[in-house]
């Protein structure tokens, strides 16, 4: 029911991302976006609680494109190890460091969304996944920083790349968390919430 109410919306969807990854969730899902990045300066929204830091700039990049009549999505996604956040590397340096601190430990993907309805009621939740890396050879290190593939991705990886399939041998949660979208989640969520959706 949720799904269908979603799809026939007057006006689609507003995703406040550029991620690839959460547009393939949604569209995976039957729920076709438009595109809005929120150009917003991730680094300008700080707290020292994960959960909280991940929620506001959620919720930030949702109020950034927010329309009347539109439900807006925005999401934020950290990996979080021994309380500190990794986010995305911004040398092959920081990549190295990362993933060497991942190697054969395990550390939590937090994924915040933040939903803003049609006539304006907002929502927000955290949701959560344990990730279990098996120890990483620095070879195996090496390969993958040289390729474009960690700078995109908090904590320098994704699940879903030659490399995740690989190294991630388990994982406790929702697999989509650490994809960047959780998908049960938001459906679960929306459904809590359908009254908001009439635009």
């Amino acid at each position: 029911m949720i799904l269908s109410l979603l799809r026939n919306l007057r006006n689609p969807p507003l995703l406040a991302s550029s991620s690839p990854r959460r547009q393939e969730i949604l569209r995976l899902l039957g729920v076709r976006c438009e595109i809005v990045p929120p150009h917003l300066d991730e680094k300008s929204v700080q707290h020292s609680d994960p959960h909280k830091r991940t929620l506001l700039l959620a919720e930030k990049k949702a109020e950034k494109v927010a329309q009347t009549g539109r439900l807006t999505i925005a999401a934020d996604t950290v990996v979080v190890l021994d309380g500190t956040i990794l986010e995305k590397p911004e040398s092959r340096d920081e990549a190295r460091d990362m993933l060497q601190r991942l190697s054969g430990r395990d550390h939590w993907v937090f994924t915040a969304v933040a939903l803003i309805f049609p006539r304006g009621e907002n929502w927000s939740f955290l949701e959560k996944t344990r990730v279990f890396f098996a120890p990483l050879e620095n070879a195996v290190v090496e390969e993958y920083i040289a390729t474009p593939a960690p700078y995109d991705k908090a904590g320098g990886y994704g699940v879903q790349d030659s490399f995740g399939m690989a190294f991630i041998h388990r994982i406790e949660g929702c697999y989509f968390n650490v994809m960047g979208f959780p998908a049960s989640r938001f459906v679960r969520e929306l459904a809590a919430h359908h009254r908001w959706l009439q635009d």
